[in-house]
């Protein structure tokens, strides 16, 4: 019996369609069990039906395995119906239905009766003419009508105008147009020119991300198949082990570096010899294994209650010890019942990175001191006692009931339960119109802002105020960058020693980063946030690798969108855990604050004890800078203490102020002596 031959042939397609739906798959399978070995038609009839009725709703988008699956379905329910004389009708529907799916598709010639193949060849003509196809070189790709396709010896195309493109790497496509009516049988002979030299990589792991000459060319992807065994095999690896071919399909003339990157693995760097892209051929690299990269994590606390979180995953609770982690920069938070604490970090291979992690600033509320009434009190109250959910850098702790404002400070200030508090008092008038909001540090520095209770939103500047917190860090590349009128990009004012060996010229516009064009400082700076290794730049010729590197930035002075006691609360944590450069730039961040507040004294004793081992950008010459200014604020009897401030700060040519892009500390400190003279 013909039916019985084809049952391994089915078991070899369910196996081929992996995990996708396994239930669908044993149903195929049964079916074809059943009439094949059995002869049960109703039985086999039904569990195609279910097959159809769950692929069908999918049609053209079905992966290629599936959609084999939906039409020889289609095939075998229209040679069942043919055997029944009450179903016999349907099974021109049957083949309608596969014809218009994919009329590509044959069907099996020795399960289908000559009447039904005659019949399907009939409808077949009626919509749509085979052409014949011819591909050299093979193993490319078809486009019809832009829409792609396997390369088939025989195509059936619907009648009308066609355009047929075929495409391979490493040569020039090839295009051709057809115009096709009923009873045409016509040819498309594809011969391609070659233009180029091809390289093909299989990568272990599968997504990673592929770059030459620092130009992103996309992801290695799946797995690859029995076509890899050759290249795999030798290695002791399965081709299943590798991803799929990843094919580099025009490579230059001359020497190439390609770059292999992916998460949790060592980024590789292979030099491609100039014999891969002359004379033009193709070819295929050894599988290329990249070895994993980690680093373990420890965050311990004094807190209770602190959960662990890493770019947004969960950790578990704390203390989290000896933890594996992939290196590279994550966003560290935990979550304290009250507040948290939240710092950027870079994960080296092979090293151990911790971390004691303390509650973000938490902003105690004292209450509204007074028992004088006015309108909107109630509802003042109330946004006070809510003002927690619209802060986003503070844990905000509501007064307790029934105690005073004095009672709550002195409690607040014996038990460090908060290092911010925040205080409502009446404006004294005929009529209350106003309430004083006084924010201020456990250490006295202090904040007022009048709101007044009947506008619509009188904390609103407060909030906006408190969420503003300034980040003493960016990502940069030892760069001083402008935008100039005129200018197709970012314009290099200076560049570090490195930067200049690596071959970044000052004087010289930035064009493009990572093969993407830039035209401002401003576009640069999210390319850098989200970049993942060093990076390339361009300016009018080759490209220039840089590494990103982490740059210090000041806090502005007398900001009226900062909340300046919220700065130092939040200054004062990031400084209990800081060490070397970070602590030191902290401290001069921290004496900043104190100059806003106009304590210049205090700001001297955080500067002379602060060192930077920096020399460009914000650097030690800015923190000696700053020591001249505060020793000028605080008089005359201080002036030789300034100038020694200030020719100290001389010896530092690249230093800046603000920022690595801010403006020179020398040409400040030159000027401020001679104003001394």
């Amino acid at each position: 019996m013909h039916l019985r031959r084809f049952l391994p042939l089915a078991l070899l397609l369910g196996l081929s369609l992996g995990a996708q739906d396994p239930a669908l798959r044993d149903t195929f399978l049964q079916a074809k069990a059943l009439w094949a070995t059995q002869g049960d038609r109703e039985g086999a009839t039904a569990r195609f039906e279910k097959v159809v009725e769950a692929l069908a709703p999918r049609g053209a988008s079905l992966e290629a395995d599936w959609l084999a699956v939906l039409c020889e379905s289609y095939n075998w329910l229209a040679v069942l119906d043919d055997r029944s004389a009450l179903n016999r009708p349907r099974a021109q529907t049957r083949l309608q239905a596969l014809i218009d799916l994919n009329p590509d598709f044959e069907v099996d010639r020795a399960l289908t009766s000559q009447r039904l193949a005659t019949l399907f060849d009939r409808l077949k003509a009626e919509k749509y003419a085979p052409v014949k196809l011819s591909y050299a070189p093979e193993g490319g790709k078809l486009l019809v009508d832009g829409r792609p396709g396997p390369p088939l010896a025989r195509k059936f195309l619907p009648f009308g105008a066609h355009k047929l493109t075929y495409t391979r790497p490493g040569f020039a496509p090839a295009e051709l147009s057809l115009e096709l009516a009923p009873r045409d049988a016509k040819t498309a002979d594809f011969k391609l020119v070659r233009v180029s030299s091809t390289v093909t990589l299989y990568v272990q792991p599968s997504g990673a991300e592929v770059l030459v000459d620092g130009r992103s060319l996309g992801r290695t992807q799946g797995k690859a198949g029995p076509e890899a065994a050759p290249v795999a095999v030798p290695l002791g690896l399965r081709p299943e082990d590798l991803s799929e071919a990843f094919v580099i399909p025009e490579l230059g003339p001359g020497k190439h570096k390609l770059e292999l990157r992916a998460p949790c693995f060592r980024t590789k760097v292979l030099e491609m010899g100039e014999g891969l892209a002359t004379p033009w051929a193709d070819h295929t690299l050894e599988p290329i294994r990249l070895e994993s990269s980690k680093g373990t994590l420890t965050v311990t606390s004094a807190w209770a209650g602190g959960e662990l979180f890493l770019s947004g995953q969960s950790q578990g609770p704390l203390p989290v010890t000896q933890l594996p982690v992939c290196s590279g920069a994550y966003d560290l938070l935990v979550r304290f019942p009250a507040g948290g604490f939240s710092q950027r970090i870079t994960v080296e291979e092979g090293k151990a990175f911790s971390v004691e992690a303390r509650p973000k600033p938490r902003l105690a509320f004292l209450g509204l001191e007074g028992e004088a009434d006015f309108t909107g009190r109630a509802r003042f109250l109330a946004q006070l006692e809510g003002f927690g959910d619209r802060l986003q850098q503070l844990a905000f702790l509501p007064a307790r009931p029934g105690e005073a404002p004095g009672e709550a400070l002195a409690r607040v200030k014996a038990s460090r339960e908060a290092e911010l508090v925040l205080l409502a008092t009446p404006v004294p008038d005929k009529v209350i119109h106003q309430v004083e909001l006084r924010l201020a540090t456990l250490e006295g520095e202090e904040e007022r802002l009048v709101v007044k209770p009947l506008e619509q939103d009188p904390l609103g500047p407060l909030a906006t105020r408190l969420n503003a917190l300034p980040v003493i860090h960016e990502p940069g590349l030892g760069l001083s960058l402008l935008d100039l009128p005129g200018e197709p990009g970012p314009w290099v004012l200076a560049a570090s020693e490195p930067a200049q060996k690596a071959g970044i010229q000052p004087g010289k516009a930035l064009t493009q980063v990572n093969g993407k064009p830039i035209n401002s400082v401003q576009a640069l700076r999210p390319l850098l946030e989200g970049a993942r290794g060093p990076v390339a730049l361009v300016q009018g010729g080759g490209p220039v690798t840089l590494p990103v590197q982490i740059e210090a930035l000041e806090i502005p002075l007398s900001a009226p969108d900062l909340c300046y006691p919220a700065v130092l609360a939040h200054l004062r944590l990031q400084y209990a855990g800081a060490r070397g450069d970070e602590a030191n730039l902290i401290r001069l961040n921290l004496a900043l604050g104190h100059m806003h507040f106009r304590a210049f004294d205090k700001a001297i004793d955080l500067l002379r004890d602060a060192r930077l081992s920096t020399v460009a950008g914000v650097s030690q010459g800015t923190l000696d800078y700053h020591t001249g200014i505060c020793f000028l604020r605080l008089g005359a009897a201080y002036q030789a203490e300034a100038v020694q401030a200030f020719r100290q700060a001389l010896k530092y040519p690249q230093a800046t102020l603000l920022g690595p892009d801010g403006p020179l500390v020398a040409p400040l400190a030159r000027q401020a002596l001679e104003d001394l003279k």
